[in-house]
């Protein structure tokens, strides 16, 4: 079985974790009151939220994906509904309710889906709560020739590349089209079925058998 690198902010059982990412927390004041409800597009999104609880989880939540739902299920949060994985799909969800809402986003963003809210009429606010940035703590950890690398943002892959490099041998699965965009010109990937770690780790354990 060939080795599989997951390249991401958060580690995952059975293959091994390159931390590339770091996160930091940020606590602006939030009024929440203000809101009819939430906009969350990552795990680490979430998570940043625990700095504000009890005060925004009695708003509704729109999540990016499954893994959002479960962290923001976990800090108490009842009226969810989740996106399809994709930042764009946020907009077709959105788009159903009416009032003020808010994007809790990281500091860089890679999606145009809150301009696009905007056009559309709707009233949408942003605020920061988290940033992530290059890891440059971490020892850094050898990588076969053969490897299979999981890639779950861009930052991960502009992060990755200031201290490694591809090779053709390497096989590259990511998480969703925003991150494979985010690949130098001429490197090619696979898209996992669904924008989840699961689904990427289910898809590189599939060529780890198919290519030996």
């Amino acid at each position: 079985m060939r080795p599989i690198y997951l390249i991401s902010k958060t580690p995952y059982s059975g293959v091994v974790h390159i931390p590339i990412l770091s996160i930091h927390f940020l606590t602006p004041d939030i009024n929440f009151n203000l809101y009819e409800g939430i906009v969350v597009t990552s795990k680490q999104g979430a998570l940043a939220l625990k700095h504000y609880a009890p005060d925004w989880d009695k708003l509704y939540v729109i999540c990016v994906g499954e893994a959002t739902v479960q962290e923001v299920k976990k800090q108490g949060a009842k009226h969810i509904e989740c996106a399809d994985g994709y930042g764009e799909s946020i907009f077709n969800v959105l788009h159903q309710y009416r009032g003020k809402w808010l994007y809790c986003r990281p500091k860089m963003i890679a999606s145009s889906w809150p301009s696009r809210v905007r056009e559309e009429g709707m009233i949408l606010d942003e605020v920061t709560i988290y940033e992530t940035s290059c890891n440059k703590e971490m020892e850094k950890i050898e990588i076969a020739d053969n490897g299979i690398l999981i890639f779950t943002s861009p930052s991960s892959i502009e992060c990755f590349l200031q201290q490694y490099s591809l090779r053709s041998t390497h096989d590259i699965v990511v998480i969703g089209k925003t991150t494979q965009d985010a690949l130098p010109l001429g490197i090619k990937s696979m898209l996992s079925e669904t924008t989840s770690v699961e689904s990427c780790v289910e898809k590189a354990r599939e060529l780890s058998f198919l290519r030996l």
